[in-house]
């Protein structure tokens, strides 16, 4: 059987007919694990984060993330916000990746698999919702196969260059979109959702959240850690 490092050697010799420092180099590259943010429980920033929603806690058996648990029925859940502009908008048109590792412990039904959500800036003309313009969530495909407690590299839109660890890469491709969603309109948020419609005891584990964007012609991939 063909291992995932075995397919990308072979790729990148028939593209690029390099040396054997060339290939080493080019593996170690794409098989990186990049952090370039980092959130903790319970902080300033990881308060934020959670949005004020169920608080996160963390894992009894020790493995890293932010851990959620609907011990009640109810409207429980999570909403982790991970974006927030820097000196430029960023448009839907420019957002080319969203991604989050993630296991989901305990599974009752499809409501038990969390989501993205990407919201843009209200314009005060034709609003979707009170705080923003347009919604588009993505949820996952129906092709896709969850297994109990897997660390998964969740994904929407295209996939990243660098699968984080040779984790089996799941697509959430299918979308839900409230309002225009023109691609020249400017992102307000992005977060990682669970529905409140979900059963009591679900559970799921989410290690990092991530988005890619192509800005100015410059790639830029955030990956951030929920400690």
């Amino acid at each position: 059987m063909t291992t995932l490092a075995e397919k990308r050697r072979h790729h990148y010799c028939t593209k690029h007919n390099p040396n054997q420092k060339d290939i080493e180099q080019h593996l170690i590259q794409q098989n990186r694990n990049i952090v370039n943010g980092r959130v903790v429980i319970g902080t300033a920033s990881g308060l934020s984060v959670a949005g004020g929603e169920q608080a996160p806690t963390t894992d009894p058996d020790g493995r890293n993330g932010w851990l959620f648990i609907k011990a009640l029925a109810g409207t429980a859940k999570f909403n982790y916000y991970y974006y927030g502009e820097g000196n430029k908008a960023i448009t839907l048109g420019e957002l080319t990746g969203l991604h989050a590792n993630i296991s989901v412990d305990n599974y009752q039904s499809g409501l038990s698999i969390p989501f993205f959500v990407v919201y843009t800036k209200p314009t005060g003309v034709g609003d979707a919702g009170v705080w923003y313009h347009s919604k588009i969530a993505y949820t996952i495909d129906a092709t896709e196969t969850i297994m109990l407690g897997e660390d998964i590299e969740m994904y929407s839109l295209a996939k990243s260059d660098i699968n984080h660890k040779h984790k089996r890469m799941v697509s959430f491709n299918t979308k839900v979109v409230t309002g225009d969603a023109l691609s020249t309109e400017e992102i307000l948020t992005i977060s990682i959702h669970s529905d409140s419609s979900a059963p009591s005891s679900t559970q799921i584990l989410v290690t990092n959240v991530g988005y890619e964007v192509l800005k100015d012609g410059e790639v830029i991939d955030r990956r951030i850690s929920l400690n």
